[in-house]
């Protein structure tokens, strides 16, 4: 047996002997006895492992139906240890815990906890959180192993559906009669703090910018990634079109602009933290940006966006049904630079919504 096998066997192995190892620790599901009576329901942990940021802006519209559907209930939110930022003054949310809260997480008798992992993949770590808060319901997607910590399953949904309206199927199906709104309803959420918007004014006027302004955010994961020129060919067509654009991304995406020289008039934003990074996009004419978590924030902020998807689905992440946003579907590629300039023109032609 090679080596690369032998290593893919030892680490099948570990998970299975973890997951078993987890069965028997945690408490067992118990087969649920009639529907949640809302009036009951006075705590309710949410729990999102895999914390990057679009998922915990794709999580918001659920936990403002959390607090439609159970009004008495205190509301807290358990995810890794990035992005937490991204739910402060949210007054949907009472707490935000990470992984530090777990010893103690059963102290807090919740009556609801909800495994809020996409439903397309069963997470054993997301799985053991939620069981692990010993709620008297446990909520989840009925996939993989769910059903071993779990005691209340939702099926998975068979049709193409955001993934907004997806995680909301979980708050659905435990308050059945709730005034929920309707799934084209939905809407990822930012919530700013005092001051925070007019800092972010600040700060865009002290990049050279202004309200026409156009940022366009290189950074992506793996095969979503397009290379820096193809931005810096944007930049050069928008600022023919009179208009100021700023580069933004993390610290690979600055690496890779070393050296190159940028056109007059564009500009490479410095490294800012979360908060500050929103409130100062929140200033600009429209983002484009590739399906990743700066996306999210764009549209939560109310920042009009092209989102190009080239390996993800856009049906499923991209907010073509939302006003004043433009998907650009190239569906296994990437697309060209004429093909983003015609979506970019497009929705800077459009009045602002």
């Amino acid at each position: 047996m090679g080596a690369k096998r032998l290593g893919k066997s030892l680490e099948k192995g570990g998970k299975a002997l973890l997951r078993a190892s987890l069965v028997r620790l945690l408490p067992r599901p118990r087969r649920p006895a009639g529907p949640v009576d809302p009036a009951s329901v006075r705590r309710v942990l949410a729990v999102r492992h895999d914390a990057r940021l679009g998922n915990v802006l794709l999580l918001t519209p659920a936990l403002r139906l959390l607090k439609t559907a159970f009004p008495a209930a205190r509301v807290e939110v358990l995810l890794a240890d990035k992005y937490g930022a991204a739910l402060a003054f949210n007054p949907c949310v009472d707490e935000v815990l990470t992984a530090r809260a777990l010893p103690g997480l059963r102290r807090r008798r919740y009556d609801l906890a909800f495994d809020f992992s996409p439903q397309h993949a069963f997470s054993l770590s997301s799985a053991s959180w939620t069981a692990l808060s010993g709620a008297k319901r446990r909520i989840g997607f009925d996939r993989g192993d769910a059903a071993r910590f779990l005691d209340d399953l939702v099926p998975v949904p068979a049709e193409r559906t955001h993934e907004t309206a997806n995680l909301a199927r979980l708050v659905r199906h435990a308050a059945p009669g709730a005034p929920l709104p309707p799934d084209a309803a939905l809407r990822t959420e930012w919530h700013f703090g005092p001051g925070e918007r007019e800092a972010g004014a600040r700060t865009w006027r002290e990049w050279g910018l202004d309200a026409e302004s156009v940022a366009l955010f290189l950074g992506a994961r793996a095969e979503k990634r397009l290379p820096p020129e193809w931005f810096l060919e944007l930049a050069r067509r928008l600022r023919a079109a009179g208009r100021r654009v700023v580069l933004t991304g993390g610290p690979a995406e600055r690496e890779l602009l070393k050296g190159l020289v940028l056109p007059d008039g564009v500009r490479a934003a410095p490294e800012r933290p979360l908060r500050d990074f929103a409130a100062a996009i929140a200033n600009a004419r429209a983002v484009l940006t590739a399906d990743t978590g700066p996306m999210h924030l764009a549209v939560a902020v109310g920042t009009p966006t092209v989102e190009l998807f080239s390996h993800t689905e856009p049906w499923r992440f991209g907010y073509a049904h939302v006003p004043g946003h433009v998907v650009l579907d190239a569906a296994g590629r990437h697309p060209s630079v004429d093909e983003a300039w015609a979506a970019l023109s497009g929705l800077l032609a459009s009045p602002r919504s």
